[in-house]
């Protein structure tokens, strides 16, 4: 008898996990990956949007706001210790936030995404992690596929060869596991 949906569910979830935990194992051996990516995947995002110039400026503009912002809140401290009649050290920090353009920022993080898998894909560790997040975002049809009958393993593979895709060496092989019998 094939696995119920929740029994598919629950290995999913099994294998996604085992999945995140090598991909933090592999950003461990080489623990700068992960930044370096995001960092160089967000500048490459502002180049290839046409942005650097404009970015550059805000970035000016953002520290001299961050001067004046902590200026401002030294300057707070300062009266509240004196008001207080103790010393400044003993005052709590003021924190004030600054956030771009939602748009903007929107349009960044997903070329940044774009960026990331492309710098992902030019390093060893980093093509690993892109095949394992690939096995997990198809975990699910995986799954499916390793239970399902002969004719929806012949369609899915149909399927694949109608879209151009290859199919992950997990699918692979779930295409390749004889379907149950009924019992």
């Amino acid at each position: 008898m094939g696995l119920t949906v929740t029994e598919k569910n629950h290995w999913k979830e099994r294998i996604a996990q085992r999945i995140d935990k090598r991909i933090e194992a592999i950003y461990a051996e080489d623990p700068n990956l992960r930044e370096r990516v995001k960092r160089e995947s967000k500048a490459a995002a502002i180049d290839s949007l046409g942005l650097t110039a404009m970015q550059t400026r805000l970035d000016e503009i953002q520290a001299l706001k961050d001067q004046l912002e902590r200026e401002t809140a030294e300057l707070h401290r300062s009266q509240l210790a004196a008001v207080r009649s103790v010393r400044v050290q003993d005052i709590l920090g003021y924190e004030s936030g600054y956030s771009q353009h939602h748009e903007v920022t929107v349009a960044i993080e997903r070329r940044q995404a774009v960026h990331a898998e492309q710098l992902l894909a030019q390093d060893l560790h980093g093509r690993t992690v892109l095949q394992l997040k690939e096995e997990k975002d198809n975990l699910l049809d995986t799954i499916w596929l390793a239970t399902s009958t002969v004719q929806l393993k012949q369609l899915w593979a149909k399927v694949n060869s109608l879209l151009g895709v290859t199919a992950t060496q997990l699918e692979q092989d779930a295409l390749a596991i004889p379907p149950v019998e009924d019992q």
